[in-house]
């Protein structure tokens, strides 16, 4: 190992020769894990060939097949690969670092921090809240970590100040959001890490993709120019790996273990032309518009199974991912009844500079069991049944809050606020609403969860509203037995309880 960092030519090389041998990656940087299998994809793509835009359909398929049979990434394609490009692989190669732009450290008058580019970190004016560090005394990381928070910035990077930078006489000071904030990435999981890649790869159909490029950052023949127009991109390496708004550098310590500083800024002027990722659901908006879904640290990841099984699910009229649906189309249905999905979600405002919680859930091996039609569509009703009474519940609870505590609405023994048609005007959030929404919602999900569970283990699909609206009562129960059991707090209990049947309440 080179003392660059972990993640080197020698370290990658090495992973994928022994792919079939490595059951799993662990990477505790979720920002970082998404982007690194994206990388990983595109590098497994070229080796194996499944890159070739000239292969129909059939012929794709059946050489992901024989692939998979073969159980192992060729050796000596592997080789070949890391040796054509082993330098661009130098996390702090002079003349063009692994994933930076060595041209930043003339371009910018000064560097950014070190503690901008690691996430979590608080700089400039942030408060200290999770870690203690200061910018005039940043604690240096080790360059394995460094390349981890490299791959993170790049993938889900901040938009608006950064530092200046100067190209050909025109400074600025502000970037785009990288092309994965806010979004949550769906990946499949096989039994090692060679079967998770040969399934990630996507297929590129020549008759519906354009003629842009397909070269992923390391493998650009020569840096672009900051200021003109991005080329497309419509290759695995190009799309997965090569359409980066920021641009980074870092700076290594003397004796090249560690970086102690490093440079963030933008990459390009133009906005970066927009591709769908093949690990993306992408939903429509009421307006029509087609989006990636969001990530949403309080959504559990079996909400989003169905997106992933169905297009045109659920109200959002969400699409699965392209990996996903090309993972349905294995000789060997082995294959299929092994995979599992990972979500790598990080809750972000794609449009300032917030980040709030990233994360990591898993599935069960359960691709085939639901995998077709019929099943999807039986439990994409479930969900959907149990995301209504998750809203009835809200509600209910909500207006049994608002009904005790309203002082000005006679406490107890008057009807809800939003039913009052005379007296002083309150608005809710001049009462709040207590602790009983998130009582409520922490009760109610997890036996929603294990429900839903229950029907895919027992293929038992009957009913779903009634089941999940007596979970949503019990939460109910359980969450406003703390109020007391006055008689007039009981009646507006029990006036909020009908609710969750969606039917009026009884005055």
């Amino acid at each position: 190992m080179r003392k660059e960092g972990a993640l080197q030519a020698e370290s990658l090389e090495s992973l994928l020769l022994n792919a079939h041998l490595v059951q799993d990656l662990s990477v505790d940087l979720a920002p970082a894990a998404a982007g690194l299998w994206r990388i990983l994809t595109v590098i497994a793509a070229r080796v194996t060939g499944l890159d070739n835009r000239d292969l129909t359909a059939p012929e794709w398929f059946a050489l992901r097949d024989s692939i998979l049979d073969d159980g192992a990434f060729g050796d000596d394609a592997v080789r070949s690969y890391f040796g054509k490009h082993a330098a661009r692989f130098g996390l702090f190669d002079p003349l063009w670092p692994w994933l930076q732009d060595p041209r930043l450290a003339d371009q910018c008058a000064r560097a950014t921090g070190l503690n901008t580019v690691v996430f979590g970190r608080p700089a400039g004016n942030n408060q200290s809240w999770l870690s203690h560090h200061r910018d005039a005394d940043p604690l240096p990381i080790d360059a394995g970590e460094a390349a981890l928070q490299l791959i993170a910035q790049l993938y889900h990077g901040a938009p608006g100040r950064c530092t200046a930078r100067t190209v050909d006489g025109r400074s600025e000071a502000n970037a785009k959001s990288a092309l994965l904030r806010g979004l949550v990435s769906y990946h499949p999981v096989g039994r090692t890490v060679f079967e998770s890649l040969v399934v990630s790869i996507p297929f590129f159909d020549p008759d519906l993709t354009d003629d842009g490029e397909d070269f992923a950052w390391w493998e650009l023949p020569q840096l672009p120019d900051p200021l003109a127009p991005p080329q497309p991109s419509s290759g695995v390496g190009g799309v997965l790996a090569g359409r980066f708004c920021h641009a980074l550098l870092l700076v290594a310590s003397a004796d090249g273990e560690q970086v102690v500083d490093g440079y963030r800024t933008w990459g390009f002027r133009h906005p970066v032309p927009v591709v769908e990722d093949p690990f993306l659901i992408y939903q429509t908006s009421k307006a029509g518009q087609r989006y990636a879904r969001f990530a949403n640290a309080d959504r559990a990841l079996w909400r989003d199974l169905d997106g992933l099984l169905l297009d045109d699910a659920g109200i959002e009229h969400s699409s699965r991912p392209k990996v996903f649906a090309q993972a349905m189309q294995f000789d060997d249905p082995a294959v299929l009844d092994r995979l599992r999905v990972r979500a790598f979600g990080f809750d972000q405002d794609r449009a300032q500079t917030s980040d709030r919680q990233w994360y990591t859930a898993s599935t069960p091996p359960v691709l085939r069991r639901v995998g077709d039609p019929e099943t999807a569509a039986a439990l994409s009703r479930s969900r959907i049944a149990a995301e209504l009474i998750a809203r009835r519940i809200d509600r209910a609870v909500r207006t049994a809050w608002i009904t005790i505590n309203d002082p000005a609405n006679g406490g107890s023994d008057s009807a809800p606020v939003e039913s009052r048609k005379a007296g002083p005007v309150r608005r809710e959030s001049d009462i709040g609403h207590g602790p009983w929404l998130a009582t409520a919602a922490a009760r109610y999900w997890p036996t929603a969860e294990r429900e839903f569970w229950r029907q895919i283990r027992d293929n038992d699909f009957d009913q779903p509203l009634r089941r999940f609206r007596t979970l949503g009562l019990n939460a109910f129960d359980e969450t406003t037995d703390s109020a007391g059991h006055r008689p007039r707090t009981r009646r507006a209990i029990e006036r909020a309880r009908t609710l969750l049947f969606d039917t009026p309440a009884k005055k």
